[in-house]
């Protein structure tokens, strides 16, 4: 008796849909525009535009193989017939200065650039910092790669003026020559380690470029193994070879009564010009002319890191 008036339910429901007139169904190609019609209006993002990987139909990925500006921006037909303007038509602006939240932003963004060097930019230092992606980034197209704009030391120098500070003195990486980039040691879109370092350790960056430095050695520095940064000033120094403190006095911060007589290589009592101290140490006094393998040694002599 039950499966008899499921039945006859069941028959009453599909005689009902057979019956009912929906109203006509917009389809979903219908709200798009086409990027010609986007060009009309912004010609200058699309000439710019073209000429980045965005704009490469052969890539499945990428917006232009789907609906080209609308992919990023939203369905624009309402945008093109009510003339354009901000916002209007619900089209969505991406430049940091708009209206647009830039969780939403980064949310367009993400969709298709969740993966690799931006895997970790949740909870990273700059996303809690409510940077945007378009803070960096021109989608449309840069003057440089991975559409940075304009420069990639540029655009990191304008939310860190101290390091650019650093960048000008005499010993540097060469990153304002155009040899080196911030993304060489930092990721900008997260990390596991402090200062958004590209490795597990700062070591281990530095050993990318400096890599006779890494050992095995015999005898080990312990502040070399430690951290570079114990001696270096990795944005720039007014010592020689980015030190923290001219040689001696570098050395003599730590080894102050060791060996050698502890005062300190300076000015005596008797003049007060350097160039008329009375002293064999005036010249040629650094730790490292006998030192010379500070960073670590394989000397059978000992532990004094001789060559």
């Amino acid at each position: 008796m039950a499966k008899k008036i499921l039945f006859v339910v069941m028959a009453v429901m599909l005689a009902a849909a057979a019956n009912a007139k929906p109203g006509k169904a917009v389809k979903p190609e219908a709200l798009y525009a086409v990027t010609d019609t986007c060009k009309t209006c912004h010609e200058d993002k699309h000439k710019s535009y073209s000429q980045t990987y965005h704009s490469q139909k052969n890539d499945p990925r990428t917006p232009a193989a789907k609906n080209g500006c609308e992919t990023c921006h939203g369905a624009g037909t309402a945008h093109a017939k009510a003339g354009g303007g901000k916002g209007v038509g619900g089209i969505v602006p991406l430049s940091p200065s708009s209206s647009t939240p830039v969780s939403k932003i980064n949310e367009t963004c993400l969709q298709c650039h969740a993966k690799g060097k931006t895997a970790m930019w949740k909870g990273s230092a700059h996303e809690s910092r409510g940077l945007a992606c378009s803070t960096c980034h021109d989608p449309h197209g840069g003057n440089a790669k991975n559409l940075i704009k304009p420069k990639q030391a540029q655009v990191c120098g304008q939310c860190h003026p101290s390091v650019v500070s650093e960048s000008l003195k005499m010993s540097h990486h060469p990153v304002r020559e155009g040899k080196m980039n911030c993304s060489d040691c930092h990721n900008p879109h997260g990390t596991v380690t402090d200062k958004l370092i590209s490795a597990n350790s700062v070591n281990e960056k530095c050993f990318e470029c400096h890599t006779e430095k890494r050992g095995p050695f015999l005898w080990e520095h312990a502040p070399a193994t430690e951290s570079c940064l114990s001696c270096h000033k990795p944005h720039g120094s007014s010592h020689e070879k980015l030190l923290v403190e001219r040689r001696p006095y570098l050395c003599q911060q730590c080894h102050s009564n060791s060996r050698h007589p502890g005062t300190l290589y300076a000015i005596t009592k008797a003049t007060n010009s350097v160039y008329q101290v009375s002293s064999d140490r005036l010249f040629s006094r650094a730790c490292s002319i006998c030192h010379s393998q500070i960073h670590g040694s394989n000397h059978p002599s000992g532990k004094f890191f001789a060559r």
